[in-house]
C-alpha cells in the first residue's frame, strides 16, 4: 500500500501521468503485534538440546536480533570491537550489535577461520555455506523431535532478543542502532512484556500495600 501510494503521487507530481491517487480512502490491514517471541520452555528446549550448526544459529538469533538471512552470513570477519557489523541483506541498514557475554562464551570454541560461522554438516556440500533456507529445513526438523516448538520461528528470537533488550532499560533509539529495527517495531514487540511487567509492578505494589496494612494492625493489636 506505501509503495503504490508513493508510486501514485510520483505519477500525479513530476510526471502528470494520473489524475488521482487510486489508494485514497483505502484503509492498512492491521499491522498486528509481530512474530511471537519464543518461550522460556522453547528457549531451554534449544539451550539443552540443539548442537552444531542449529545451535550457532540459535545463539547467533537470540543474542543478536538479526533475520536469519543475516545470521547465515555472520562470521568473525564482522567482528568489530566487541560487536558485530554487518549491513542487513534485506534493508541495508547496518547495525552494530554487542557480543553479549552468553554469546561470547560460546563463540569461544568455534574455530577463526574466513567465511561464515554457519556450514552444512552432512551431505556432498559438507563445510560449505548455509542457506537460510538450508536453515529452515534444519529447524523444521528439530520442531518435529520437539513438539513444545510448535509455533516457534526464526524470526520470534528477534523479538526475543528486543525483548530482553527492552527489560534492560535500553531505550528504543539504542536497540534500534543494536538490533537494526525500526524504533516502531521495536515498540510493537516490545508491547506485550511492557503491559505484562506494569501489570507485575502494580500487583506488587498491593501486595506490599496489604503486607504493610497487616503489619500495622498486628502492632495495633500488640
Amino acid at each position: 500500500m506505501d509503495a503504490l501510494r508513493a508510486m501514485s503521487r510520483w505519477a500525479m507530481g513530476p510526471r502528470d501521468l494520473l489524475a488521482r491517487d487510486p489508494t485514497q480512502g483505502v484503509p492498512h490491514f492491521d499491522k498486528g503485534e509481530g512474530h511471537r517471541p519464543w518461550t522460556v520452555e522453547q528457549l531451554k528446549i534449544a539451550d539443552d538440546n540443539f548442537t552444531g550448526t542449529l545451535r550457532r544459529a540459535y545463539l547467533l538469533g537470540r543474542w543478536t536480533g538479526q533475520r536469519i538471512s543475516d545470521v547465515v552470513r555472520l562470521g568473525w570477519t564482522d567482528v568489530d570491537e566487541g560487536g558485530f557489523n554487518l549491513p542487513q541483506k534485506k534493508t541495508g541498514v547496518q547495525p552494530w550489535c554487542p557480543i553479549f557475554p552468553e554469546l561470547e562464551a560460546e563463540m569461544q570454541g568455534w574455530e577463526k577461520r574466513p567465511g561464515p560461522f554457519l556450514l552444512q554438516e552432512t551431505g556432498k556440500n559438507a563445510g560449505k555455506p548455509v542457506t537460510a533456507n538450508q536453515m529452515w529445513k534444519i529447524f523444521d526438523q528439530a520442531r518435529e523431535a520437539y513438539p513444545q516448538l510448535e509455533g516457534a520461528v526464526w524470526h520470534g528470537l528477534r523479538a526475543n532478543a528486543v525483548i530482553r533488550l527492552r527489560q534492560a532499560g535500553h531505550s528504543g533509539q539504542q536497540i534500534s542502532d543494536m538490533v537494526g529495527m525500526s524504533v516502531e517495531m521495536i515498540e510493537r514487540y516490545s508491547r506485550y512484556a511492557d503491559r505484562k511487567a506494569g501489570g507485575q509492578a502494580v500487583l506488587r505494589e498491593l501486595r506490599e500495600r496489604k503486607q504493610d496494612k497487616t503489619v500495622k494492625q498486628w502492632k495495633t493489636v500488640k
